[in-house]
């Protein structure tokens, strides 16, 4: 086998096991406040409940703000890869454009 189907292989090997991690986790969100400047209560209600539900994050004091297809996302992440993860499974989401991931991660002691 090539180096090239060897590379291939092993990416996709990769997203199959960050796809099932993704499946078997649960989430901790705390605290959830919405509010929204915009007509559009059904995307930010859905994008919400995405991160809500999501295995993988434990965000606390999420806020979601949306603005026409401009979504932002505040609150505070445990780690770095969940503050980026949160971003990430929002993305490709139809009706959004534009997130700004204003998120902070934890500071530990």
């Amino acid at each position: 086998m090539n180096r090239f189907k060897q590379t291939v292989l092993l990416i996709s090997l990769c997203c199959i096991f960050l796809l099932a991690c993704a499946t078997q986790v649960s989430a901790a969100t705390s605290t959830i406040m919405v509010s929204s400047a915009s007509t559009q209560p059904t995307l930010q209600q859905f994008a919400v409940n995405k991160l809500r539900t999501n295995p993988n994050l434990k965000i606390s004091q999420l806020q979601v703000h949306v603005k026409g297809n401009k979504i932002a996302l505040y609150g505070i992440a445990e780690t770095g890869f969940e503050r980026a993860l949160a971003q990430k499974f929002l993305e490709n989401t139809q009706g959004i454009a534009i997130i700004e991931n204003k998120m902070q991660v934890r500071v530990r002691d």
